[in-house]
């Protein structure tokens, strides 16, 4: 990995979690013959060709409903009539 790369695109994805999974998600379909999406010279590694992706845009991420842009979760509201408490067997 090199780390000129990776500096360039944690400043497209600043939060540094949520680049590592965009980027092992990515290297992960490569490995299994996906091609990639820019022109990536031969010889060079998977994780390098998904961190260009990603300076390059192309590929971004969405937040799931479940969590807010700050990184902490929603609390989860539960349906009325409903009880949580679990039986003994």
């Amino acid at each position: 990995m090199h780390p000129t790369l990776l500096k360039n695109a944690s400043l497209v994805i600043p939060n540094a979690q949520l680049l590592i999974n965009i980027v092992r998600q990515r290297v992960r379909q490569l490995i299994r013959g996906h091609r990639p999406l820019i022109a990536a010279p031969p010889g060079m590694g998977f994780c390098d060709v998904a961190l260009s992706e990603v300076i390059a845009g192309k590929l971004t991420y969405e937040a799931s409903p479940g969590i807010k842009p700050d990184n902490s979760f929603v609390p989860i509201v539960t349906f009325p009539g409903v009880h949580s408490e679990k039986k003994a067997a």
